[in-house]
């Protein structure tokens, strides 16, 4: 399961900050409930880029362009019984 955004930043927040315990990666791993690599993976990341938001990922590319999303809207509009 991926993490939501405020335990990376609690991963962050308790092995690095000034503020912080500065745990151990365990004992981070611990109180954010999840796996060790998690935590080293979410730090490597903060040290290489101070982001912790979702990579964007690869997906397939659009199969219609806008001006066929338009057509397929103007179809269903005027054919309601179509499904």
């Amino acid at each position: 399961m991926a993490l939501q955004v405020y335990q990376r930043y609690e991963i962050v927040f308790l092995s690095q900050h000034p503020l912080g315990p500065k745990l151990s990666h365990t004992a981070v791993a611990k109180a954010v409930h999840c796996d060790v690599k998690t935590v080293k993976r979410w730090l490597k990341r903060w040290k290489q880029s101070k982001d912790l938001i979702d990579a964007p990922r690869s997906g397939r590319p659009r199969a219609a362009t806008p001006k066929q999303d338009q057509q397929v809207v103007a179809l269903a509009e005027q054919q309601t019984f179509v499904t």
